[in-house]
């Protein structure tokens, strides 16, 4: 099972962590943590309205998975996914990554939603 999460999001929903390692569920958590709401950055940013309030830092996630007593690993560079999931695979118990993405690129998604005006309301 794959789940690709936002940093916001999961933040959210920290405390299902206990239940993935309560269940012993295999379960991969991708986060990609631009250390802010990225959706809300972006249209307060294309406002020209202050961000600051979107914007909460970057959590290790690799770390408060290894508390909760889940596997987590920080991916700072693409060439680690090979292995990283190789050990994953090898393995039956759930993991988190913490992937830190740049708050400066829109999705393709955001970029279209924003060009049509569809920013802050």
């Amino acid at each position: 099972m794959l789940l690709i999460e936002g940093d916001g999001s999961l933040l959210m929903h920290i405390q299902e962590f206990e239940t993935l390692k309560r269940h012993g569920l295999k379960c991969l958590i991708c986060v990609m943590n631009d250390g802010a709401y990225g959706s809300e950055i972006h249209k307060l940013r294309q406002e020209g309205i202050d961000d600051s309030g979107a914007i909460f830092g970057r959590p290790d996630f690799a770390g408060i998975a290894r508390g909760f007593g889940l596997r987590g690993a920080k991916v700072t560079d693409v060439g680690q996914f090979r292995d990283l999931f190789a050990d994953y695979q090898a393995h039956d118990e759930a993991e988190i990554w913490d992937i830190p993405i740049s708050d400066k690129v829109q999705t393709p998604r955001m970029r279209k939603t924003l060009k049509a005006g569809h920013g802050v309301m």
